[in-house]
Formats: C-alpha cells, structure tokens, sequence
C-alpha cells in the first residue's frame, strides 16, 4: 500500500469504528445484551462478531501478507480481486443478506463491554498486522471472501470498515426494535 493509500484506510478504519461505537453506546445499557427477536443479534453479539471477523482478518494478513509473491499475480486475477464501489455496495446494504460463516459467528450471549474490549484488542492485531505486510504482498495477493467472492489482502482491509458500517445499521436497527417494544424475552 502506497503511504496515501494507508492513511486513506487508517482513516475509514478509525471513522467507521467511530461511528460504530457511538451506535452501539447510544443503546440504553440494559438493552445491549438482549436480542431484538428470536434469531436475531444483540448488540453485544454483533460487537462480538465484528470482533471476530477482524481477529480473522489479522490472522490472513500475518500468514499471508508477510512477504510479496515470488512472481508477479495475473493482471486479470487482480483485476477482478479489488474491492469495487458495487462491492462496497453490497457490503454496506443491510438488504442483502448474507449468513456468517460458523467461525465468526458470536459466543454464547457475550456482554458489552467485554465485547468492546475485545473488538479494541481485535483493531490492534490488525493494525499490527497491516504494519507487518509487504506492501506487494497487500495488493497482488488475494484470498477468498466468504460473501464478496477474491479480493486482494488490501481489499480484505477495507472490507472490515465497510462491514463496520453495515453492522453499526444493523445495531440502529436492533434499538428500534427495542424502543418500540419488539423486545424477546429475556
């Protein structure tokens, strides 16, 4: 990654997790941990599975992104493999539904605050992460994305604000339905 484009991404990382939080804060506290319905997340469980999808995400940049490929990638490959504006789209369209694979789904009724110390603790491994990459390696190497098809290790970066901000909508939706009453028992 160029320096500009690093600080671009540091940027609408530090942005969407602001936004996030500042959702998730605005909850009432005894509403964070309860389900808005059956099958649905608490706030708690959504916190807990972006956590998870950034551990993830850290894991793929330390195993893969530590050095530049020994030849250079397919152009049509990388081509197809970048985090496109109809990517980001669909992403951020809380419409479009996509079922998280078992891995990041959340634990069993996680609370809040372990749930934000652990998202915290998730950002630090990535930006570590991130640090650590070659910057080759960011942009020519790709890895299969569970709901977005390849994308290159820079793409997959990215992709964890975006997912941020579907998941801060869907945390404004969650109180919605708690505010009106829509609330499972307990």
């Amino acid at each position: 990654m160029s320096t500009a484009d690093t600080a671009r991404v540091h940027a609408l990382l530090d942005t969407e997790r602001r936004m996030l939080l500042a959702t998730a804060s605005a909850v009432p506290p005894q509403f964070r941990e309860r389900r808005p319905a059956t099958g649905r997340w608490s706030v708690a469980e959504v916190i807990d599975h972006l956590a998870r999808v950034e551990e993830g995400v850290a894991t793929l940049l330390a195993a893969r992104g530590a050095t530049a490929p020994a030849a250079p990638a397919d152009e049509a490959v990388l081509a197809a493999a970048q985090l496109t504006p109809e990517r980001i789209a669909n992403l951020r369209n809380r419409r479009m539904l996509f079922e998280a694979p078992e891995r990041v789904r959340p634990g069993a009724e996680p609370d809040f605050d372990t749930a934000v110390q652990r998202v915290a603790r998730a950002r630090e491994a990535l930006l570590a992460a991130l640090g650590a990459c070659d910057p080759v390696a960011l942009r020519q190497v790709t890895y299969v994305h569970p709901a977005l098809g390849r994308l290159t290790l820079e793409g997959w970066v990215e992709s964890v604000a975006h997912h941020e901000a579907r998941h801060a909508a869907q945390i404004t939706e969650i109180a919605e339905a708690l505010r009106s009453g829509e609330v499972a028992p307990a």
